[in-house]
């Protein structure tokens, strides 16, 4: 990531860390592409996506995340091609809303005793991967044909089980980075989304 940013994070909001940096290092996006940025958290991609990108959506579940990526947003002067919106992965978009290129640094924690009020940003279900699961199965719905999907995993989960979703969903996908943690590695997969085989649900 080359770009530097006014950047502040709000109490409470999943600050840029090693997996954040891990994607943006990542990422390849054109000048003409359409770009969904999941669980945007403080902003940082979407300030990237925002300063490269034709368009830009930017959605999370969490509120005050929401208001920190667009006030980040605003003090960066970078608001007029991208929309901020709450939403549950995609419930809040129109069915007819298509990307070009979709990111997501989600949860991938397994669930453990330790309850915290950052959970909704760090766990990622009972295995840790099945908010991920749930991701590219829906992600399809929102992707060109060859349009491009970036999801982060973690070792600690069972990235097989993603893998086989990305297949099931038709993406040809490939891990293309990581990075070793303390007690895991964090990855970068990359799908192409190679289009519907049948009906779309």
């Amino acid at each position: 990531m080359s770009e530097s940013f006014d950047f502040d994070v709000s109490d409470g909001v999943y600050p840029p860390a090693a997996d954040t940096y891990l994607l943006l290092d990542t990422i390849t996006i054109k000048p003409t592409d359409s770009v969904l940025d999941v669980g945007c958290g403080a902003g940082l991609a979407t300030l990237v996506a925002a300063s490269r990108a034709l368009r830009v959506v930017s959605i999370d579940v969490s509120l005050p995340a929401v208001r920190n990526t667009s006030e980040n947003l605003r003090k960066n002067g970078l608001g007029h091609n991208v929309a901020v919106v709450q939403s549950d992965l995609f419930i809040g978009l129109s069915n007819a809303a298509k990307f070009s290129m979709i990111m997501f640094n989600p949860p991938y924690l397994p669930e453990d005793d330790m309850n915290t009020e950052m959970d909704h940003a760090l766990v990622g279900g009972k295995d840790g991967s099945e908010l991920t699961q749930r991701f590219v199965n829906e992600a399809s719905s929102h992707l060109i044909e060859d349009g491009v999907l970036y999801v982060i995993v973690s070792t600690l989960e069972d990235i097989d089980s993603i893998i086989r979703t990305f297949n099931e969903n038709n993406f040809q996908v490939e891990q293309v980075n990581e990075t070793p943690m303390f007690f895991e590695k964090i990855q970068v997969l990359k799908g192409i989304f190679k289009g519907h085989t049948g009906p779309v649900k």
